[in-house]
């Protein structure tokens, strides 16, 4: 695989990472349709455990299969592909190499009241199925917030240090912050730099709205 210049650059601001992290951060930015231009797109399918399956599949039940997702990736060219342990392990065997894959290693579900994840794999399962990444949700503002931030930063020291990626996922949400508060512009760039303080090397916030 020759990297692209932009990749090249990307990857030279990760000072502190090893060539494995380094090697799996560049086999996620080469894949699919934006392979070597820096940008990226990455399918997430933890619907069927964040909102439940029925709610998530049932207009689409083709989608109760694991399999479709990873062909969905696939077949649209995307960068990687994102899911909970057992998703993943699904179509590990089958799609293995076909493309990147980014373990959840938390979630929540709809029948919770609290604003905060459980974690529900490991940096293990992550080597054991193929990975290139962990991934990670926080929600700054949450009453939990710090707790997830102390996993979110022992799961990405360990997966650093057998080089894989980390994507975070960081939703600003808790008893401070209404539903405008959560997307205002200031409000996803905290989150964001809290995120990248905490050791991501990908990031995702919600689109940001023109509220200060």
């Amino acid at each position: 695989m020759k990297l692209t210049r932009r990749v090249k650059e990307i990857l030279s601001w990760y000072e502190s990472d090893n060539p494995g992290t380094k090697a799996n951060l560049a086999r996620i930015l080469m894949e699919g349709k934006l392979g070597g231009t820096g940008r990226m797109v990455i399918l997430p399918v933890d619907q069927g455990f964040e909102h439940g399956p029925a709610r998530s599949f049932a207009p689409n039940p083709a989608a109760y299969d694991p399999h479709y997702h990873f062909e969905l990736a696939i077949e649209a060219a995307l960068d990687a592909y994102a899911a909970p342990l057992g998703m993943i392990e699904a179509g590990a065997a089958t799609f293995a190499g076909a493309i990147p894959t980014i373990l959840k290693v938390n979630s929540s579900n709809s029948l919770s009241t609290t604003k905060d994840q459980a974690v529900t794999g490991s940096v293990a399962d992550a080597l054991r199925l193929g990975c290139s990444a962990i991934g990670f949700t926080i929600y700054p503002s949450s009453e939990y917030q710090f707790e997830m931030m102390e996993e979110l930063r022992e799961l990405a020291e360990e997966a650093k240090s057998v080089g894989l990626a980390v994507v975070v996922w960081s939703y600003p949400r808790g008893p401070m912050l209404d539903k405008v508060g959560e997307t205002a512009f200031d409000i996803c760039a905290y989150a964001a730099h809290m995120a990248a303080l905490l050791g991501a090397h990908i990031i995702k916030v919600k689109p940001p709205t023109n509220v200060l």
